[in-house]
């Protein structure tokens, strides 16, 4: 049996809750894109191992999803494309549930995709990269109750809408020499401290402009709502990141896509991947303008347009029960 799956990336649009006077920690907003994508194939054979530039993490969720679940397929694991790491858009998680749909595919297990991401030990601070996986579309997560264990330490998706397919996304990713991931965001999230105004703030943005605007389709009032949660929670982790933004020239970038017309425009996670959400027709121009201006900064820089993802992680079996 060969099984291939399929995913594309995420874009984390920040944080909804940054207290937890409420009894739960964290809620986030994110939005499934059809690219970049990344793409495994596990297949059977005498031989096991895994080949790609990704070959140790690949080894390490393999164990832990045999150890976890009681297998020991003899597969060969291969990552054929993959997103780009630590850079904002979800490489991590996509990877790691691709590991285990193939791996649970396979082994002929019934999972839900909830219950891999819990086994490889992915999204425990936001759901988005799992709902991402597991439908697409535009996601919001109420975090996870406070001091749960077990499943309930898992944020709970509370909302999920297909991204209007009019809408296009101009992302671009300059290259840095920093980038947060794994241990040091561990750290930064130890040493902050609760804001429960900032998350009053973002939650009636959230509710009262945000969703709305999507659900109506309107891309100006969806974007302003965007824009005004991306800095707010930029203003929140700003001594972490050194500022509004966790790069000076990525976030120059978010200032010439909404001058060129983008409605709404802000950084995923982390960074340094920004984004600026346009009209169909209107991606062009915003794309062209913020990589010229990248080049005139001397910024190397992946810059292209995506659209919202509405549709699960693809996973195609071959050779089943030959």
């Amino acid at each position: 049996m060969r099984v291939t799956v399929t995913t594309g990336s995420r874009l984390h649009l920040g944080f909804t809750n940054l207290s937890d006077d409420l009894g739960r920690c964290y809620g986030s907003l994110g939005v499934a894109i059809d690219r970049p994508s990344t793409t495994v194939v596990v297949e059977e054979g005498e031989g096991a191992d895994a080949l790609g530039d990704d070959a140790e993490r690949v080894r390490a969720w393999r164990r832990r999803f045999c150890d976890r679940f009681g297998v020991d397929p003899h597969v060969s694991i291969a990552v054929r494309d993959c997103i780009p790491r630590h850079v904002g858009l979800g490489s991590g998680t996509q990877l790691a549930l691709a590991v285990g749909r193939g791996l649970a595919t396979v082994c002929g297990l019934d999972l839900s995709t909830a219950e891999i991401a819990a086994a490889l030990g992915r999204g425990r601070r936001s759901g988005v990269g799992v709902a991402a996986f597991t439908g697409g579309g535009f996601i919001v997560d109420a975090g996870h109750r406070a001091g749960a264990t077990g499943e309930a330490a898992w944020p709970t998706i509370i909302w999920r809408r297909d991204f209007p397919s009019e809408w296009d996304i101009v992302v671009a990713v300059p290259e840095v020499t920093h980038r947060c991931s794994g241990r040091t965001e561990e750290g930064i999230f130890a040493k902050l401290s609760p804001s429960v105004r900032l998350s009053e703030e973002i939650c009636r943005i959230t509710q009262v402009q945000l969703l709305p605007a999507l659900v109506e389709r309107d891309l100006a009032g969806f974007g302003r709502a965007l824009t005004a949660i991306d800095r707010k929670t930029g203003r929140y982790f700003a001594a972490a990141q050194h500022g509004l933004f966790a790069d000076a020239v990525a976030g120059e970038a978010i200032k010439v896509m909404l001058r060129a017309g983008a409605a709404g425009a802000g950084q995923s996670s982390w960074g340094p991947a920004v984004y600026g959400v346009v009209e169909e027709g209107a991606a062009g121009h915003v794309e062209e303008t913020a990589r010229a201006f990248l080049a005139e900064r001397g910024a190397r820089a992946l810059v292209f347009v995506a659209r919202g993802r509405n549709t699960e992680a693809r996973v195609e079996v071959e050779g089943a029960g030959s």
